[in-house]
């Protein structure tokens, strides 16, 4: 029987690949795609999904296939077209000052096309871990397991067992049809075709490169990007809201021609398509033994550059969770805490999102657009702020960080429910506290909080679960002591930081029975009853 059997092998399916694969889990990847993608869909891999990806073990690998960084400044650019990008009325920005969230993190945003990230993740499995041009036809379900339906390339249908099901297979996933879970949010924001072609575009750029270009030219208007090939390119053309009609009958390379200025520019057209935008949420993230993650789950526009990063971090937060389970560490109640905790924060990204649209796709000529732009683009509060109010977690009654826009401001805490904060460790201060974080719960102590630690070994003894502690502080030159300021305890208090970097639970300091207080808070977040008796 397959443990954890996963559709769709873009991002989102490869990333929870090998997070399970990390915690002990084989899974199974089918893809309908006989080959990857050419097309660079999405590109911005902010802060947190790097953090992710630093985890994975590829986050230089990403950084150097990148197009741009954030501590260069992502650069974009507005012109009538290419060919004016140095006219006066021309504007070229840079969407996140350099080293804006370098307190935050140690991490940055940067550019790197989907196509590029699916490929170093795509290195990192067992070739055998991912069966292409397979489709999944039926999905069945019951108590105890999951009955799926895969149909080869030449017909062929095949039934398999799984004890789970994930959906990474994008907006249109067969296996969100199959559980009847309907998509919800609206109607759609945008039509939109989508050009990759190739062309010496680069001699026009001179001195003000940009990771993205938008541009309006003789009733065109969309966004021109370079892809990880010299040369290639791709550009999206946005329809007029309300035309009623797609002007796809206009030849691709006209349309090209039109908004770099060039009538006689020499261009390959390599593929093209229609495509509607949307901003949508599904109506559960979940169904029994059968779950949502990136596109199938949550779909938003480009112009929240949220896409990618939603899917992996949804990854990040199952697959800890389906690891435990499967290791017999957790409860199954555990799984339910999927959607109650990524469902809010898909929503409350769709519902930016949608305003993100609305002032792009307003005017034809993007003058609302160059204004918003810079603000929306630094805005960390949507990256490094979203959190869980209820789910694998213990409330400790505290309100959240009063920032002011939540979207915008970020303040590190250390509430239950949120992103641990980065605090740098090392001699050098070149590490993170984040780095302690990976396929096990951890137990952060203060300088005092020994009886924390040994009550923690207790706690991994009794339960059976890998549970590690860590004393810090007091001096030793590994860490700075303000981390217990940061993280809001006294010398004596401890911290319970998840598999994922989400903080379950704090007590600022010592507790009368550390021991019958940890092995109550540890059962409580991985959903299970605590043994009668030590083994």
């Amino acid at each position: 029987m397959i443990p954890v059997l996963i559709v769709g092998a873009g991002p989102t399916g490869l990333a929870l690949a090998l997070l399970l694969e990390q915690s002990g889990v084989p899974a199974l990847l089918v893809e309908r795609r006989t080959e990857p993608s050419l097309l660079p869909r999405a590109r911005a891999v902010n802060t947190r999904t790097m953090e992710i990806l630093r985890h994975l073990g590829v986050a230089d690998e990403i950084r150097a296939a990148a197009l741009g960084q954030e501590r260069a400044g992502l650069p974009f650019a507005f012109a009538r077209t290419l060919d004016s990008l140095h006219a006066p009325d021309a504007l070229l920005a840079r969407s996140v000052v350099a080293g804006r969230r370098a307190a935050h993190s140690p991490c940055a945003t940067v550019i790197c096309p989907q196509d590029a990230v699916e490929e170093i993740l795509r290195r990192r499995l067992p070739p055998d871990r991912i069966r292409r041009g397979t489709t999944l036809t039926a999905l069945e379900q019951d108590d105890d397991h999951v009955t799926v339906t895969l149909t080869a390339p030449d017909g062929t249908p095949e039934r398999r067992r799984c004890h789970y099901v994930v959906g990474c297979d994008g907006a249109h996933s067969a296996v969100r049809a199959a559980l009847g879970l309907a998509l919800r949010g609206g109607g759609p924001t945008a039509e939109n075709r989508h050009i990759l072609f190739e062309a010496p575009l680069a001699p026009l750029f001179g001195d003000r490169p940009a990771g993205i270009t938008f541009l309006h030219a003789d009733g065109v208007r969309g966004y021109l990007q370079p892809t990880r090939q010299p040369d290639r390119w791709t550009f999206n053309r946005i329809l007029d809201p309300g035309a009623g009609t797609r002007p796809h009958d206009t030849p691709a390379d006209v349309v090209v021609r039109a908004v770099v200025g060039r009538p006689d520019l020499p261009v390959t057209i390599l593929g093209e398509g229609p495509w509607t935008s949307r901003s949508q949420v599904a109506a559960r993230m979940s169904a029994g033994r059968a779950f949502l993650a990136g596109d199938a789950a949550h779909l938003v526009t480009p112009f929240s550059g949220s896409g990618l990063n939603l899917g992996v971090q949804d990854a990040h937060n199952l697959a800890w969770k389906l690891a435990a389970v499967l290791h017999g560490r957790a409860g199954p109640g555990l799984l339910d805490t999927y959607d109650s905790e990524r469902r809010p924060v898909a929503e409350w990204v769709v519902r930016e999102d949608r305003a993100n649209n609305a002032d792009a796709v307003t005017t034809g000529d993007w003058d609302r657009w160059r204004v918003e732009l810079p603000g929306r683009r630094v805005k960390d509060g949507l990256i490094l702020g979203h959190h869980y109010e209820r789910g694998a977690l213990l409330p400790d009654g505290t309100p959240p960080p009063d920032t002011g826009d939540p979207y915008t401001h970020y303040a590190p805490t250390a509430r239950p429910g949120h992103r641990a904060p980065h605090h740098p460790m090392g001699p050098d201060g070149q590490g993170s506290l984040l780095d302690l974080f990976g396929t096990a719960p951890v137990l952060l102590a203060g300088p005092d909080g020994g009886p924390w630690a040994a009550a923690a070994a207790r706690t991994a003894a009794r339960l059976r679960v890998p549970l590690r502690a860590h004393v810090l502080g007091g001096g030793s030159g590994e860490i700075a002591g303000t981390w217990t300021d940061l993280y809001g305890i006294t010398p004596s208090g401890a911290v319970l930081v998840r598999p994922d970097g989400h903080v379950a639970w704090r007590t600022p300091g010592s507790v009368a029975h550390a021991d019958d207080t940890l092995l109550k808070v540890v059962c409580t977040v991985l959903s299970r009853e605590a043994p009668l008796e030590l083994p």
